[in-house]
């Protein structure tokens, strides 16, 4: 059968090697006709099971449907509308409650609110509080000086004060204003960097809490603090973009009122305030911490039922595709469980659930904008100026909101898939110019070749622990020989007779190479088996299974380089390290290296010229105490001179050496800052792709087998001579798709080849990162070619 197996490959004369796998594409998936056998799983009979990437079948949006109604309605019953007057209660209750706690860690030993403020007020003194009357009285400097805001902001401010000594708000008109902290309350600030850091965060909390519930003689119901949203929004109204802006609405017939008056009244609580028939203000109602907090509690309740949905698509998800799993695996103990792969069952990023979630979300969104727009038309009798205000109290924002993040997860999905479809065109279009019909094995080499491909990924298949991925690469594996044996047959040969399996292949493998010392295929093989990416799309209906499959192991010198006697662990190591040093040379690794160098050299020259000019700023800063008490060119003088180690006089390295020693640091930080810049650059830039693949190997074969191991320049020349005219090939396509960008090039390597589904562009754009490798690949072969004659001569 041998023979005949040999007889049927010379018709095909001798066989290009450049791809690892056939190019076949003409076989049944496994699941439709023709196809049987233990391959084919099903999910209730009917689709096929895609863990990963499935779609969303029927059942599963029936049940997104019946979730969204369901927490639609729960959120219709049981959550009602939004209510700034509950917000304000149960704000101010879990405020006082607050107040009482800080009061009581502070050693307060009550119970009632009135005497923790008390006792707050008395024991943490503020500074800024001596800058009451600046900020607008007692009733605005909460709302006017930043410090005395409840929120990051506040904090930053408070710290700000105590290294500065000035205070930072805005004036009666909105405009920024920087106050020096009287001499009544200087006394507050801190002496040293850690009494400063301490009062300007720890006295700050505790000061903070004795004004955020009022003061002691308006205790629960006084002047707040603004809590972070409104501190944020005060603190960008003191930019310049609001300081001339717009009226935002009208006050009466002929007033208006503009953004910072707007949220004082905020503050104040005389925009939300309730108001009788004419207008007049009955209620205020405060927009400050108390509010705040209030309100995130109301968010809270309107997120119930939408966490509620979430929980209900995701657990019918989990659930079934958890059943779904026992089955088709035929899990029997608990110890089994561990064969499931938690990416089959796991409710997150994947097609199914993200379009479960947009439907059933939608549908809470609709149910919930249904029921909002009938309660506000009752409840308005009728009036269109308040039916918009009720109706806007009725909606659940938050549902909103998630729907629409569930659309943007679904549309991502879909996006991502179509990319990936792309991205397999281009792949498919790449894998047509990788042929470089340079490196060649006669049929036997070729049946070594795929026997021993077979042989590792059955290898990795063995040592696969997760059922669904195992069962994957089965499939894979399965699609695989079925495409060879398509090929087989048109020759009437069989697969099970053309596949060796590990002893004979073995043993075949050294026979051939005995009868033939001369020749260098079996480095090629043990190269393109090494090189080896297992898994890639094959074209049929399984191809979203095999993404994600991961291959690792190291078959080749584990068990190839021990069952043969030709290509030893130090031959393997050898090709290895050939291939990383044609990777570069393709890649122009050492044009890169030299770019970080100078990338690196700019960036820290920058760096020290800045150090240098702004070194007379930066030493002040590092002298710190040992040049307190000076201020204009005598401060500078001395800093600079402290950091040189003192004055020439004392022995010192003086000013100079001061300026120097600050600009060498920031060579320093240059340097370092340069070298991750021009690291991400370059990992940025990094090559990839067939093309790459294929020169860099080709390189590697001419330089560590044909020209090193058995000094055969004829076999080099050919090679490059078939190089050259690859090039050419090329190239010529790539000027004839950027003089007519809508006419198709045909490659004639391949009647089925994926052009038409490639844009001109995105052809042009590989073709011409394809011919930069193919040229530097064949330079550095005419280098090595002209090297070794002139070694033989």
């Amino acid at each position: 059968m041998d023979k005949e197996i040999v007889r049927a490959g010379e018709e095909l004369e001798c066989t290009v090697v450049g791809l690892e796998f056939p190019k076949t594409r003409l076989l049944p998936a496994p699941g439709s006709e023709g196809s049987s056998g233990p391959r084919e799983r099903f999910l209730e009979g009917e689709t096929r099971w895609e863990p990963r990437l499935s779609k969303a079948d029927k059942l599963d949006c029936e049940i997104a449907v019946a979730s969204g109604v369901i927490t639609g309605l729960v959120d219709s019953f049981f959550v009602g509308k939004f209510s700034f007057e509950r917000a304000s209660e149960w704000g101010s209750k879990k405020t006082n409650e607050f107040v009482i706690a800080m009061a009581r860690l502070s050693g307060y030993e009550g119970g009632d609110l009135e005497g923790a403020i008390k006792h707050l007020e008395k024991n943490f003194e503020f500074a800024a509080d001596g800058n009451t009357d600046d900020f607008g009285g007692g009733r605005q400097h909460h709302f006017r000086d930043f410090s005395h805001h409840f929120s990051l902001g506040g904090l930053v401010c408070s710290i700000f004060t105590q290294f500065t000594g000035k205070a930072i708000g805005t004036d009666t008109a909105g405009r920024l204003m920087i106050i020096d902290i009287p001499d009544s309350h200087a006394e507050h600030l801190g002496d040293t960097v850690q009494e400063k850091i301490m009062k300007g965060t720890v006295i700050w909390l505790f000061h903070i809490a004795s004004d955020v519930a009022g003061s002691s003689s308006n205790p629960g119901k006084g002047t707040g603090v603004p809590g972070p949203i409104l501190s944020l929004i005060k603190q960008l109204s003191a930019l310049p973009i609001f300081q001339n802006a717009r009226t935002v609405m009208e006050r009466g017939e002929d007033e208006e009122f503009n953004f910072r008056e707007l949220i004082a009244k905020l503050f104040n609580g005389t925009l939300l305030g309730k108001r009788d028939d004419n207008g007049k203000i009955i209620e205020p109602m405060r927009f400050d911490f108390r509010m705040e907090l209030g309100i995130v509690h109301e968010v809270g309740r309107q997120a119930a039922p939408v966490l509620l949905n979430q929980c209900f698509i995701r657990s019918f998800y989990f659930g079934r595709r958890f059943a779904h799993e026992i089955k088709a695996l035929e899990i029997k103990r608990l110890s089994e469980l561990s064969r499931i792969d938690p990416a089959d069952i796991l409710p997150f990023r994947n097609r199914a659930i993200a379009r479960m979630s947009t439907i059933s979300t939608g549908v809470f969104t609709l149910i919930d904008a249904a029921d909002a727009a009938v309660r506000a038309a009752i409840a308005s009798k009728g009036k269109k100026e308040t039916f918009l205000g009720e109706f806007i109290v009725r909606i659940n924002f938050v549902g909103i909101g998630t729907f629409a993040i569930a659309c943007a997860l679904d549309v991502k999905e879909v996006l991502m898939e179509r990319s990936s479809d792309e991205n397999d065109r281009l792949d498919a279009y790449e894998r047509e110019l990788a042929d470089l019909h340079c490196l060649e094995l006669g049929p036997e080499q070729i049946r070594l070749l795929q026997s021993l491909q077979r042989s590792i990924v059955i290898n990795d298949i063995e040592k696969t622990e997760k059922a669904r991925r195992k069962e994957a690469k089965e499939i894979w594996l399965a699609e695989w020989e079925d495409a060879i044996s398509m090929g087989l047959a048109e020759r009437g040969v069989l697969m099970k007779d053309y596949i060796l399996e590990e002893p004979e292949l073995y043993a075949q493998f050294d026979k051939l190479a005995s009868l033939d010392p001369a020749k260098p295929w079996p480095y090629l093989i043990a190269l393109e088996a090494d090189l080896m990416a297992p898994y890639p799309p094959l074209g049929g209906n399984s191809d979203k299974e095999f993404k994600g499959l991961k291959f690792e192991n190291d078959y080749m010198l584990d068990t190839f380089c021990r069952s043969q006697s030709v290509v030893g662990k130090d031959d393997l190591e050898s090709l290895r390290k050939g291939m990383k040093h044609a990777e570069g040379e393709v890649d122009a690794r050492l044009a890169k290296n030299v770019a970080k160098v100078v990338g690196t050299v700019v960036f820290a020259t920058a760096a020290t010229l800045v150090a240098f000019v702004f070194a007379p700023f930066i030493a002040p800063f590092i002298a710190g105490e040992a040049v307190a008490g000076l201020s204009g060119a005598a401060l500078t003088s001395a800093s600079l001179a402290f950091v040189g180690g003192g004055a020439l006089a004392a022995g010192g390295l003086g000013m100079a050496g001061g300026t120097a020693i600050i600009a060498g640091g920031g060579a320093v930080l240059g340097a370092l800052g340069g070298t991750g810049i021009t690291q991400l650059v370059a990992t940025m830039n990094n090559a990839d792709g067939f093309v790459f693949l294929e020169a860099s190997k080709l390189l590697c074969y001419s330089e560590e087998v044909l020209l090193q191991r058995y000094a055969d320049v004829d076999s080099a020349r050919k090679i490059k001579a078939t190089l050259n005219e690859r090039i050419l090939e090329l190239d010529i396509m790539l000027q004839s798709l950027r003089e007519d960008g809508e006419n198709k090039v045909q490659l004639e390597v391949d009647e089925r080849s994926l052009e038409e589904e490639v844009s001109p562009k995105k052809q042009a754009k590989v073709l011409s990162k394809s011919l930069k490798y193919l040229r530097r690949c064949n330079e550095k072969l005419a280098k090595d070619i002209s090297a070794a004659v002139k070694g033989q001569g």
